[in-house]
């Protein structure tokens, strides 16, 4: 094309020029408004879509799932997240993740918000001052509200019979924690049963404290009669955990403390009279 043509249709090259800088605009905008790309850890996908599932802190939207795969070992499930701009705390040591999804039994309902918008993720902030991070490993608890406000204690049984995930942990009839999750110890020669117990009752968790798992029917067959306890219907259900502490009280239980789970309750443990403050 000669000078002269070029002159003349100068206004041609003008399409392609609007064209490159709309587009740079745009891609300049879009990582401006966004922030941190994290990834999330968890052992199962289910619930979670590409696109659809939101994380929510306080109620209010703070990024969204971009991408779902498999770890290189295939023992996790690696989800992607686009963080919002403002949420850059998130992506900072000490951040929690967790899947919210409805539960529904005997002790009431959960998540139930999840039944109309979907599965969702929560989340709960890094220190500011904290360092970078952007791979981390899901909560096990439906809420990181629940973990943040309860102790975590660790039980070692045989078998994980009419034990399962949500079963209350009770001591003298009031629910004061519930089961958490359940794995196997290395080597899977025993079964580890994580429970959590709220901050206002941690006090009663002591270093001597017996646990042992709740039956809906309990009996006591004797030679010169017999005594047969029938509990409430939603242990009858639901099992549950029972915990009682001997005299005299031994101190406070740390954080992740590990207890034997007995199969049955301890002889008496009504008439224990420990004082515990």
């Amino acid at each position: 094309m000669s000078n002269y043509s070029l002159k003349k249709n100068w206004y041609i090259l003008i399409f392609p020029l609007l064209a490159f800088l709309i587009t740079t605009g745009m891609l300049i905008n879009y990582y401006r408004s966004h922030g941190p790309v994290i990834e999330i850890l968890f052992e199962s996908a289910k619930g979670i879509k590409v696109e659809s599932t939101r994380v929510f802190f306080r109620g209010v939207t703070i990024g969204v799932v971009k991408r779902i795969s498999l770890s290189s070992n295939q023992q996790h499930v690696v989800v992607r997240l686009q963080l919002d701009k403002s949420a850059s705390n998130f992506a900072r040591k000490g951040a929690k993740y967790s899947l919210v999804t409805p539960e529904i039994g005997f002790q009431g309902v959960s998540g139930l918000d999840t039944l109309i918008d979907g599965t969702y993720l929560e989340a709960l902030p890094g220190n500011e001052k904290a360092p970078p991070q952007n791979i981390f490993e899901a909560l096990n608890s439906s809420s990181t509200d629940i973990l943040d406000k309860t102790s975590t204690y660790i039980l070692i049984t045989e078998n994980a019979e009419s034990v399962s995930k949500g079963d209350p942990v009770t001591y003298r009839g009031i629910k004061i924690g519930a089961v958490t999750k359940l794995g196997f110890s290395e080597g899977a020669k025993q079964v580890v049963v994580q429970i959590n117990v709220d901050n206002g009752y941690a006090y009663l968790i002591r270093d001597n404290t017996v646990f042992w798992r709740k039956s809906g029917i309990q009996a006591d067959l004797g030679l010169f009669g017999s005594n047969i306890k029938v509990n409430s219907l939603d242990t009858l259900m639901n099992g549950g955990i029972e915990l009682a502490t001997p005299s005299p009280a031994g101190v406070m239980s740390k954080n992740r403390k590990q207890f034997s789970l007995q199969a049955k309750a301890p002889k008496d443990p009504d008439k224990w009279e420990p004082t515990l403050k």
